[in-house]
């Protein structure tokens, strides 16, 4: 069964539910993102959590966060309820961990005790961020006692700003998580785990940064270079996990660092999904990837075929944030056409709702040369705003 929620559903994933017949809960989400093209086939919502009760029906998946609530409310029982509240929470996360990583530090605050913690007792640099928190809301990077104070000032406001946008289940920010600093490349995998928690590795993304402060989710970027250097370590770490934690017939978007010497350490795990707003799409436009139909079918890329036949160019999907300087005007818009002109080949632009949503377009496309990626990380969206 898929939970299709708000904010985003791509054509492909809609097209792939309707082609694998699989079962879709009946939510006002649902219907109003399908908008009836694709005659999907709808589960009454007392049927899908008779469905889980009985054992008739494993495989769940979700293309957002918002659908979290639903399932800890309605399926607790479930060993995806269970996995939810494991992930989610980067502290109880951090402690599964620990058998792994014994010497991480990491340590979890409430939120008014952050003003009382002693600076001088935490191991610079370190990294602060909500215990359940989604893409990079009230994430920060501390290297001085500069930065700290600045980023007390600056919680304050991302607390504003996400309390109506997410349930408490997606971001919570009662309570903050302080841990050391991961130096290395910062890579995300989307993975399912399949009969007996054996994991399945369906793209393997690399997430460059602007400078050492930067924090967006502005691009991400995969080759068959990225692929082949890291999904043996990264499919041995997903190995250790699954036999830490039940997971079978579980999906999930992993975001990993890999230190200078080669050593693998999760940053947190984003359960029931794949890289969110459909992002995963990714993987089809790159390598002709179907991740949602491995993941309904259970079957496993042959990754060795894969990349024998595919190019030398870097994919990416990059996220075009709406400014707060626009928040501040009662009417404006974007200039597509002349955000575009940064990027030398789009297959796919897909326009949002920029008053509703923090972005207002998702751009998929190729690069020749890496040069391009360091371009889309340097650019300024409120240029292109009128």
């Amino acid at each position: 069964m898929i939970i299709i929620e708000k904010p985003y559903a791509s054509e492909l994933l809609l097209k792939t539910i309707a082609n694998c017949d699989v079962s879709v809960l009946s939510n006002n989400s649902a219907k109003e993102l399908n908008n009836k093209k694709y005659n999907l086939k709808y589960l009454d919502e007392e049927s899908a959590i008779n469905l889980f009760k009985d054992g008739k029906e494993y495989l769940l998946y979700s293309n957002s966060e918002n659908s979290l609530e639903w399932i800890t409310k309605n399926l607790p029982f479930s060993n995806a309820a269970k996995n939810i509240e494991i992930f989610k929470n980067k502290a109880k996360f951090r402690k599964i961990l620990t058998s792994i990583y014994p010497d991480f530090f990491y340590r979890e605050i409430d939120f008014e005790a952050l003003w009382e913690v002693n600076f001088d007792e935490l191991p610079l640099p370190f990294v602060i961020k909500p215990t359940v928190g989604f893409l990079s809301f009230g994430v920060y990077t501390i290297r001085s006692k500069k930065d700290w104070d600045e980023t007390l000032n600056s919680i304050k406001d991302d607390i504003k700003k996400v309390a109506n946008i997410f349930p408490k289940v997606v971001v919570d920010s009662s309570k903050f998580i302080i841990e050391e600093m991961i130096e290395g490349d910062e890579y995300a995998v989307d993975v399912y785990f399949s009969k007996q928690s054996t994991p399945v590795i369906l793209n393997i993304f690399q997430h460059p940064f602007l400078n050492e402060k930067d924090v967006s989710d502005r691009i991400y970027i995969t080759s068959k270079n990225i692929i082949k250097d890291n999904l043996n370590a990264f499919n041995s770490l997903l190995e250790q996990l699954g036999k830490l934690i039940d997971l079978n017939y579980f999906p999930m978007h992993i975001e990993l660092r890999k230190t200078p010497n080669g050593k693998v350490i999760p940053i947190e795990a984003n359960p029931m999904r794949f890289a969110g707003w459909c992002t995963t799409d990714m993987a089809f436009g790159a390598y002709g990837i179907n991740v949602y139909e491995h993941y309904f079918n259970q079957t496993t890329p042959d990754w060795d075929a894969i990349l024998a036949q595919a190019d030398d160019k870097i994919s990416y999907f990059a996220m075009a944030e709406v400014p707060a300087s626009a928040r501040q005007e009662e009417k404006f818009s974007f200039d597509y056409n002349g955000f575009c002109k940064n990027f030398s080949e789009i297959y796919d632009l897909r326009k949002l709702d920029y008053k509703k949503h923090p972005l207002f377009a998702i751009i998929f496309g190729k690069a020749k040369e890496y040069s391009e990626v360091e371009k889309i990380l340097a650019l300024k969206t409120s240029d292109y705003i009128c």
